[in-house]
């Protein structure tokens, strides 16, 4: 079993699992979105990676205002 904290909320999973596959398990779209792991930005080019077990994820969206 694998646990992946997202935005502070547990989520578990029964195989390993990629920031990308875990935004469309979660129905987010990666325009306007910064991902972080462990507290440190996490690339684009990195999101096929497997997550470890425990991972600490942060999603945070752009928003417009003014």
């Amino acid at each position: 079993m694998i646990t992946v904290n997202v935005n502070n909320t547990a989520h578990q999973f029964t195989t390993p699992i990629s920031t990308k596959q875990l935004l469309a398990h979660l129905n987010i779209t990666a325009n306007g979105i910064a991902v972080a792991l462990n507290n440190t930005v996490l690339p684009q080019s990195k999101w096929n990676e497997p997550l470890a077990n425990q991972s600490n994820i942060l999603i945070i969206k752009a928003t417009q205002g003014g």
